[in-house]
């Protein structure tokens, strides 16, 4: 009884989490070589999992059966940064990064 309820961790999501990272302006435009910019965001949701970060980012666009890669293309610099932002927040490393597709109705690994 009391060994079992001990193995079972709830983990808590954290949902909507705001947050500001600098960038180099020069991922936008080669020309501002010297500026930084910064990027506005909010993380869908994220849980810790042995002391590390797993990151969940919702997407409803519509993807073909089949279409993970598309989604993967399109947002992993975008959940590059998020992750970067987590982990400077909260001073964990993010283990695990995943797109979750309403369209496809799964979970796509980032990492």
């Amino acid at each position: 009884g009391q060994r079992m309820k001990k193995a079972v961790v709830k983990k808590q999501l954290y949902r909507e989490q705001p947050f500001v990272i600098r960038r180099s302006a020069s991922l936008l435009d080669d020309s501002w070589k010297d500026e930084t910019i910064l990027v506005q965001g909010i993380i869908d949701a994220y849980f810790i999992e042995d002391d590390e970060i797993v990151l969940v980012d919702y997407k409803t666009d519509k993807v073909s059966p089949g279409g993970e890669q598309d989604l993967i293309d399109l947002y992993h610099i975008q959940l590059e940064d998020y992750a970067a932002a987590l982990e400077r927040m909260l001073q964990k490393k993010v283990k695990e990064t995943y797109i979750y597709s309403f369209t496809l109705r799964k979970m796509i690994p980032l990492s």
